[in-house]
């Protein structure tokens, strides 16, 4: 079990910023607390505080702002595969909650806490690259609480490394509402329950009003660097293409040959990469009811 010698759960942002200051920052921020349990073996690589957010109504919203999205960095992964409006307007993070560990880790882990672990194979974080998503963050300073906007592509750093200054939390992360796309996430890991990705994957797809062109691909994947990437010469050479299977099979020649750039297994996540960008896109298109030939 966990154990610190100082455990808060404010009710509001000001007494967030309290708590924080009153322990000079140096505090662990929780809200489902999954990732925590990965040091319990090594109780000095944690705090002796912690401070619980799930209980902070501001970070638990999610609202429409026109063609955005924003979602509270409290939101539960399962609630991408309960909540309407959250399946209705960012589909794609219902393909990735659907291999995200098992229901009991889903009904607490956040999607905050899943940005702020910083994995390079966290479950979220390619398809929030693929929706070119963008962080929310709060601190304070000189007495006054102010926050700023980080895109996810510039968010994380590195394994475990992120932008995020001493004393500052992640509030919500926002997505814009895209009609028209097919999607698709391919994972692969170790095991088969409750998998822990080697490899992930993103796919967004929109084709032109014929049915016969892509108008727009977006792909990223976790796993293969200490950073997500996305393909951009993939995304740029099929856009305005025609679509076909000759056409999806070729672009395993664009993959750049440094884009794998993990530290083992190499020639082993290069194949996944190959596999998944043709399986993904296949399954982007049958997704909106087109079936290359």
């Amino acid at each position: 079990m966990l154990q610190y010698k100082k455990y808060d759960m404010p009710q509001t942002i000001e007494e967030l910023f309290r708590l924080l200051e009153r322990n000079d920052g140096a505090v662990d921020i929780v809200s489902g607390g999954t990732d925590c349990f990965a040091r319990e073996k090594d109780s000095s690589r944690h705090p002796d505080a912690a401070i619980d957010v799930s209980r902070i109504e501001a970070f638990s919203r999610i609202e429409r702002k026109g063609d955005v999205l924003v979602i509270g960095a409290n939101t539960r992964i399962q609630q991408f595969l309960n909540d309407q409006e959250l399946i209705e307007c960012v589909p794609m993070l219902r393909h990735a909650a659907i291999y995200f560990a098992d229901q009991q880790i889903r009904e607490s882990a956040t999607i905050g806490g899943n940005l702020a672990n910083a994995s390079p194979t966290g479950d979220m974080i390619p398809p929030l690259l693929a929706l070119d998503a963008v962080v929310h963050t709060l601190r304070q300073e000189a007495g006054k609480i102010g926050g700023r906007d980080i895109p996810v592509s510039d968010f994380i750093q590195g394994v475990g490394k992120t932008p995020l200054a001493r004393g500052e939390v992640i509030a919500s992360v926002s997505c814009p509402v895209l009609e028209g796309y097919g999607c698709a996430f391919k994972k692969v890991g170790l095991r088969r329950s409750l998998c822990i990705s080697t490899v992930n994957s993103a796919f967004l797809v929109k084709v032109d009003s014929s049915g016969r062109y892509f108008e727009e691909v977006r792909i990223a994947f976790g796993g293969i660097a200490p950073t997500p990437a996305r393909l951009k010469a993939v995304e740029e050479k099929l856009k305005g293409a025609r679509i076909s299977k000759a056409q999806i099979q070729e672009m395993a020649d664009y993959i750049p040959n440094d884009i794998v750039r993990s530290r083992s297994r190499q020639e082993y996540r290069k194949t996944v990469v190959r596999n998944f960008l043709t399986a993904g896109l296949l399954e982007s298109l049958a997704e909106i009811g087109i079936l290359p030939e």
